[in-house]
């Protein structure tokens, strides 16, 4: 298992415009990529950042997901950008619901 995050940078007064263009272009090709398990949205307060956790069943497409999102580049006419791609592992600390100690 692959785990990523991905730190997205947007433009907080075309919030409505990058939640919309998130939710109809990104997350769905996200999905369709080859080994994607899962996904999580997290979006700031400010609504100038979003963390995306994604799994993916490997690190084939890491490659691709980073060449389409292309981290650190920033270019200021669009509404949102990728400041970076971190994978972490995930350490199994947190407890799940249905555990009882």
């Amino acid at each position: 298992m692959t785990t990523l995050v991905v730190s997205l940078v947007l433009v907080p007064d075309r919030s409505e415009e990058v939640l919309a263009r998130l939710r109809a272009e990104v997350a769905p090709w996200l999905r369709r990529l080859p080994g994607f398990v899962t996904s999580r949205w997290l979006l700031g307060t400010d609504q100038d950042r979003c963390t995306v956790l994604v799994e993916l069943s490997g690190p084939e497409v890491v490659p691709v997901l980073t060449a389409a999102l292309d981290p650190g580049g920033h270019d200021t006419a669009r509404s949102w950008w990728c400041e970076r791609i971190e994978e972490v592992t995930d350490l199994g600390l947190a407890l799940r619901p249905a555990i009882v100690l």
